[in-house]
């Protein structure tokens, strides 16, 4: 005798601009502690997050619009995180501040995040250089997760070939990898 299947109904992912709202009425908090990934809050479920990440180059975000997608998409992973925390030094010698640092509470692995979102084409893809200099100063390993559509494709192409980086829509495929989750 075999055991009755259950069925289980899914609801379907809300519509962009319902995740958008949800987006910006979520506090994510992570400024002066850690948000734990496996008791965090979140406004939407891993697969809206993913399903927000994919339409990216069609959204206007703010910055922290953007950074609050990144914090999404590795606490939805599980992953702990804290933004706009000071970690070492820029190759200008000042204080460093990354945008978002991911916490393995396995093994205390961490990962930061420098991000860069553009929107529209501009002075973005000039400071790519800078960004990709000061990931190298920093005392842990980091990424940086760019996305928006304004950046020349030859950026990102130089971008990606000289160091650690991602698109916003691939990020949780990266992340799952970089902590073996």
């Amino acid at each position: 005798m075999t055991e009755p299947q259950v069925l289980q109904l899914v609801p379907p992912p809300r519509t962009v601009p319902e995740l958008l709202a949800a987006l910006r009425g979520w506090d994510p908090g992570g400024i002066g502690s850690w948000v734990l990934g496996a008791q965090a809050a979140l406004p939407m479920t891993a697969e809206e997050a993913r399903l927000l990440a994919a339409r990216m180059e069609g959204l206007e975000l703010a910055s922290a619009e953007f950074e609050r997608v990144i914090a999404l998409i590795g606490s939805s992973l599980g992953l702990d995180f804290r933004r706009r925390l000071t970690v070492g030094k820029t190759i200008y010698g000042k204080d460093r501040e990354v945008d978002v640092l991911f916490r393995d509470a396995r093994n205390g692995n961490r990962l930061a995040v420098e991000a860069k979102y553009q929107r529209v084409t501009g002075t973005a893809d000039e400071k790519l250089p800078y960004a990709v200099l000061n990931l190298q100063t920093l005392p842990l390993p980091g990424v940086i997760v760019y996305g928006g559509g304004g950046f020349h494709q030859g950026a990102l192409h130089w971008l990606c070939a000289n160091t650690r980086a991602t698109d916003i829509a691939r990020l949780g495929e990266w992340l799952t990898v970089f902590f073996a989750l």
